[in-house]
Formats: structure tokens, sequence, C-alpha cells
């Protein structure tokens, strides 16, 4: 604010429009010069007051109410000078001029124009609306300064041996030290009057609210007067320098009186004499007079004199001062006027004191309340119910949002703070993001923008007219809105500490909700991503093992073969049903298994690549089952005896098929059901599921199920939980090959002791 440009400029027209108050007459420059010489000549004073009609008049009536023992026509302008002396004039001349200017509002009009407080249109000779009446009470300015140059000379009388404090100067300094206020009460008059109503409303110093409001103070206004009067420096000093602390004024050489000047102007406002503005009392007047080097008592001895010699120096000046004993009682009432501001003021702020009690009260409170990894809807909740402990029972609903674009989340409440009702909603297009309001701002705007979108959602509302808006804002910005319909709230400064501590906790809330989700995606994603691993590694397996497989087939089927062809010749030379005989048909048999499982690894190393073309699925699902009927009897040794029941859901349209893949692929899974021993028949059943557009096969059995563990692998290569030379374990494995080469899968359902549900679905699009 120091360097703010605009401000700048504003002070500069202020001092400029000082610059031109009426000038100082010269007859009392003049008599300043004179006065200020030793050598002056007592003629030289008698001319220049002769030459001024009015000041004439005022010396000789002064003379005579100063009771200098003269008969009323026996006094001349030379007697009055040589009897009442230099000083004496001077005063009572500087004293009458200053009042002559300045208690002259038509002349300081002229001089001024327009004050800088008056509108463009009042400028410009448009009719305007008058003016409030001023705050600044002159009579009781004049007064105040009449008591303090009084008390200044009384203080410099008890110390007349001390030369650098003339009873003549420290009267002057006295007189102007607040020239300053009447300066800026002319240029400035709405702005000092308001100045003043503060400074009565806080009881402070009326030139901190000068520099608050105006931009500088009556100090240095005064100042700019001064040298603009060309008065001598130790009066310009006094004026600018008077209100500072005596021990920071600068070693100048009328320094002790400057704090005289500041000794007696403290000793009045204490009696409470006349208006000064300044309610601020530091220091005692005994303490101030010892550390400018006076005698204490002294100050006694001025206050006493004090009220008969104002009542009869007013009246020599013509001021029309009330009687000493009235003049004491209204300053008694001035201090019971003092005394009641200040316990108005006192009553403020133990008001405002207990109100921030309580909201301190209600910060503890909540932040009890609220649990670190609370949601952001508990932590509505806790806003609420906080709210009424501070505002009251009412209506009140919470707007939350947790940035721009994201939904809404509106919350509504009873009289007690619970939550009755909660809604997600999307916000409208275009609708403002909550992070935009800003609470500094009048919130009816605001409001007005978003009311109409939420209406419909704040349905315990008894009258949306009453309905107001506190925005929660942080260091994230607005985070919430609180909507209530308590007719009054405090101000908002006074609970800032706690809407904050709202606002934190709602944020706060919503970044642990957003942390928590990531975390939840980021688990899932780990899963998912350890899958894919695992599935990569099986892939990889499966890719390894294939090689193996491929290059086991080439290195062993031609062994095999002749294995196998040898063994056949053998038992055909063989004896028939001789135990040389099964012995070589056992050789075959084992050759030829152990080719089908290098046939069967292949599958890894070159995966089958289907031939679909349109297929009755009725019709291969038959051929299935006799297969699987033929093959299983062919692994036992004996017919099997579980029954296979067959339904297929009409009519089934033609699918593309490679026919002898997917007979092979429900041969497996068919092999397995009977493998698991049901106890009833195995259920095979086919529809076409139209959504997804795919067709699905169940197998389904009651047999002895599978565990966890054999689910989990049930897929794999070479795993089975069957004794060691049953099965090979292949089955499911390249049931799942085939399948995936139709672009399907099968999937698997199993309970221990209940049987297995096995589903393989191929997609109705050729995959060929």
């Amino acid at each position: 604010m120091e360097n703010d440009p605009a401000k700048s400029r504003r002070v500069e027209m202020i001092l400029r429009q000082i610059d031109s108050l009426p000038t100082l007459p010269a007859v009392a420059v003049r008599l300043l010069a004179l006065t200020a010489r030793d050598d002056t000549d007592a003629r030289q004073v008698i001319e220049v007051v002769a030459s001024d009609q009015a000041l004439t008049a005022k010396v000789l009536s002064l003379c005579r109410r100063a009771d200098l023992g003269l008969r009323d026509g026996s006094i001349t302008i030379e007697k009055a000078v040589v009897l009442l002396g230099f000083t004496a004039v001077r005063n009572a001349a500087l004293s009458l001029k200053v009042f002559e200017v300045l208690d002259d509002p038509n002349a300081v009009s002229r001089a001024l124009g327009a004050s800088l407080d008056e509108p463009s249109s009042q400028k410009s000779g448009v009719s305007v609306t008058a003016p409030a009446p001023a705050r600044f009470d002159r009579q009781g300015f004049w007064r105040h300064s009449l008591a303090v140059a009084l008390c200044a000379e009384f203080l410099a009388y008890a110390h007349r041996d001390q030369p650098d404090l003339s009873p003549g100067d420290a009267f002057v300094c006295g007189l102007l030290h607040d020239i300053g206020k009447v300066a800026l009460d002319y240029v400035l008059p709405k702005s000092m009057s308001r100045v003043i109503e503060l400074v009565e409303l806080n009881q402070s110093d009326i030139a901190e609210f000068e520099r608050r409001i105006i931009g500088l103070d009556h100090h240095t206004a005064g100042k700019r007067m001064a040298e603009q009067w060309q008065l001598p420096q130790r009066l310009q000093d006094c004026i600018w320098l008077h209100g500072s602390a005596y021990e920071t004024l600068p070693r100048l050489e009328h320094r002790r009186l400057i704090g005289l000047v500041g000794l007696a102007d403290l000793i009045v406002r204490r009696q409470h004499i006349g208006f000064s503005g300044n309610f601020v009392m530091h220091t005692e007047p005994a303490a101030l007079a010892l550390a400018i080097g006076l005698d204490p008592t002294s100050i006694d001895d001025a206050i006493k004199r004090l009220p008969d010699e104002l009542q009869r120096r007013a009246s020599i000046l013509g001021l029309e001062e009330k009687p000493s004993r009235e003049l004491l009682l209204q300053s008694i009432q001035n201090a019971n006027s003092a005394l009641g501001r200040l316990n108005a003021q006192l009553d403020r702020k133990t008001h405002a004191a207990t109100r921030q009690v309580q909201i301190l009260d209600a910060i503890t409170a909540f932040h009890s309340a609220v649990t670190p990894g609370r949601s952001v809807l508990d932590t509505l909740n806790s806003v609420v119910s906080s709210a009424t402990q501070v505002l009251g029972s009412g209506f009140y609903a919470m707007l939350c949002q947790n940035g721009p674009g994201q939904p809404w989340l509106i919350a509504q409440f009873d009289e007690q703070g619970q939550e009755r009702h909660h809604q997600v909603v999307e916000p409208p297009p275009h609708a403002p993001s909550l992070a935009s309001f800003n609470p500094a701002e009048p919130v009816a705007v605001g409001l007005a923008a978003i009311l109409p979108w939420i209406e419909d959602y704040l349905i315990d509302a008894t009258d949306l007219r009453q309905v107001k808006i506190l925005p929660l804002s942080c260091g994230w910005g607005t985070v919430a809105l609180l909507l209530h319909d308590r007719p009054a709230i405090p101000a908002l400064r006074q609970i800032t500490a706690l809407t904050t501590t709202w606002a934190a906790a709602i944020a706060s809330a919503g970044q642990h909700e957003g942390a928590r989700r990531i975390g939840e995606e980021l688990v899932e994603a780990n899963r998912a991503l350890a899958a894919t691993q695992d599935r990569l590694l099986r892939t990889e397996s499966m890719a390894r093992l294939g090689e193996m497989a491929a290059g086991a087939a080439h290195e062993m089927n031609n062994p095999l073969a002749v294995i196998v062809g040898r063994s056949q010749l053998l038992a055909m030379k063989l004896p028939a049903g001789s135990n040389e005989s099964k012995a070589a048909h056992v050789i075959a048999e084992q050759a030829n298994r152990l080719s089908d499982l290098i046939t069967a690894m292949r599958l890894f190393a070159d995966p089958p690549r289907a031939t679909p073309k349109p297929s009755d699925v009725s019709v291969l699902l038959s051929q299935a089952i006799q297969q699987a009927n033929t093959n299983n009897s062919t692994d036992t040794g004996r017919v099997n005896t579980v029954a296979i029941n067959l339904q297929v859901r009409q009519p089934m349209p033609l699918v593309p098929l490679d026919g002898e893949q997917f007979v092979a692929a429900v041969k497996e899974l068919l092999l397995n059901a009977i493998q698991a021993g049901p106890k009833s028949a195995i259920h095979v059943s086919a529809q076409v599921e139209p959504v997804q557009r795919r067709l699905i096969i169940q197998v389904n059995d009651d047999g002895c199920g599978m565990d966890a563990h054999t689910l989990a692998h049930a897929t794999d290569p070479f795993f089975s939980n069957k004794p060691a030379g049953r099965r090979v374990g292949m089955g499911l494995t390249r049931a799942q090959q085939l399948a995936v080469a139709h672009g399907g899968q099968v999937e698997l359902r199993s309970t221990v002791g209940t049987g297995t549900v096995a589903t393989l679905w191929v997609p109705l699009d050729s995959r060929g």
C-alpha cells in the first residue's frame, strides 16, 4: 500500500489543496518577524498594529480587559503595546488572525473551489443533495487549542529560568499545534467526518485513522500549512512532531519545547477540555514531565489555574467562552461521555471476545469429532453439526465438489444437523465451479448462479428465498458451500477461522478419498499386471514346451514307429494268448500312447488353426458323445456306464466351426466329466446367446468336483489329480487350446462333492 500510485496521487492532491488555503495575513507575519528579533523597536510594532483597524481595536480591548488599572478613556495604542509587551501583542494578533482566517468557511470555499470529497456533479454546478452536517466540532477544537496554549504557557512560566522554554513561544505553539485538523476538515469534510466517527467508535488515535482513510495525518497537513504561512521553524516542528514520543524526537535545539507542547496536550486531554479526537494516552503527565526535565508539581498548579484563565482569555479574544464553572461542568460531562464511549467499546470488545471464545470452542469440538481417514460425506455431517452449535438449528444443506468438472455432492440435514439424504449429480453445462466462488465477494450473485440447478434437490427447504450461502474456503480455494436459512450470522471475519477449519477438513477428506481410490485402482492394476505376467510366463513356458515337444517329436517319432512296428510283428509270431504275445501288445499300445502325447505337446509349438464352416451343432455334439464313450472304454477297458444326456435348444442356427477340432474339444470335456465319477447322468446343453453373439456349450456333472488348487491348474499341461498312469493330464489343456483357436474360451466352476460345470463358448462370427 505504501507504494500505491493512486494513493500517492491522492495525497499529492490533498497537499496541493492545503497549499491553496488562505495565507496568514501580512500583519500577523510581520509581527512574528518583528517580535522574534532582540533589537526590535516598540514603534515598529506600534506601526504594524495601528495599520490594522480590527487588530487595533482588539489590542485596546485586550488591554482594558487585562485589568491593568487604567481608565477606559486613557489608553492609546502606544500605551497598550508597552503595557502588554511584544509577546502578548504578538500572541493576541496571531490568535485573532488565525481565528479570522480559518473560521470563515466562505473565504476558504472561495480559495479552495470544490472539496475533494464533493461529487463531480457538484463541482460542475449541478444541483445535488446538501451534504450531511460535519462531525468536526470547531468550537470544541478551538477550546482545546486555547487550553493547550495556556497550559503550555503556565508550565513555561513555572520554568522561566530555562531559556529554551519561552512562555510566549509555548503559547503560540500550543495554540497552533493541531492546526492540521482544521486544514483536513476544510479540504475533505466528509472523509474527516468518517475519521471522527471511527475514532469515537474505537476510542483510538485520530492520526491513525487519518492515515488509513485519507492517506496522511494532521501532523503532515499542519506542517505543510505552517510552511505555506512561513511560520518560524520551531513552530513548524511543534506542529509536526508534538504527537511523537519524547524519546524519539530528534536532537533539535527546541526539542524540549516540542515535548512541553506534547505534555500540555496530554494534560488538557486528560481534563477532557474541548475536542481533540485523540483518546490514546500512553504515559502519565508526571513521567513525561520528568523525561523533559520539568518539575512534576507544576502540573497540578497549571490544572488549577486552567478553567478560570481559559474563560478569561477566551473572553479577551472574543471567543465568548463559557464561565469557568460551566466550563468545568462541561469538562466533567465530556469525561462522562468519553467514559460511556469507552464502556460501549469495552462491551463490543467483550462481545467480540465472547464470540471468539465460542468460535475457538467450536473449532476444538470440531477437531475432536473429525478423525483422520473419514469420508467427505462424514466430514460434511460434522461440519453441519458444528454449524448448528454456532449458528443455531434450522435448514442446512451442503454442496461439495472435488474439483472443476467433477460431480456435485448435495446433502441435506435436519435441524439437529443429522443427514437426511444425499445425492451425487452431474453439474449442468456451463455451471460455475465451486472453486471460483470468492468468499470476499457478495454471495447473492453466486447463489443466483447455482440455485436454479440445485433447487430440485433442496426439498426440505421451507422457503428457498430465505436460503443463504456461506462459501467454505481454505488454501485449496472454495471447496464447499454451506446453505442455510439462519436470519443472521456473525461477521465473516469473526468466523473465518472456523469456516477455514471446516473447509480444510473437507478438502483433506477429499484428498484422502482420492488417494484411497487411486490406491484401490493401483491394487487392481497390480493384480491385473500380475495376472498378465502370469499368463505371459505360462505362454512362454508353453512356447518352450512346444519347442521341446517339436524337437522330441522329431527325434522320438522314428524310434517309436520302429518300436510299434517290431512289437506288432513280434506279437504276430508269438502264440496267441501267451504272456509273450500280451507283452508285445502292451509295448505297442504304450508306444502309441507316447506318440499321442508327443503329438498333443505339439499344440503349444504349433497352435492349431481352425477352418470354420457352417456346421450343425447337434450333429457335432452327438459325434463328441460317441467318441467320448469309445475313448473311455478303450482307456479303462470297460464299457462306459454313465449316461450322457444332450439338450439342444431349437432352433439352432448353423454355426461356423471347425468340426474336427470342435468335436475333439467337447470330447475332452466329456471325458473329464466321466473320470469325475458322476452319481447320475452327465448333462450336455447348447444354446445361442444373442446379445454377445456366441455359442455356449455346457457339460454338467455331479461327480467328485475339484478343490481350489485343482481348479486353478486344471488347464495346465500334464496336471492331474488322478493316480499316476491313469491319464496324462492333457485333456482340458487340449480343449482350451482348441477353443482359443475358434476365438473362444473354456471356463470351469466346481465344488468338491457337488460336481463341475465346464463351459465352452465360441463366437458366432467366424474367426477363420
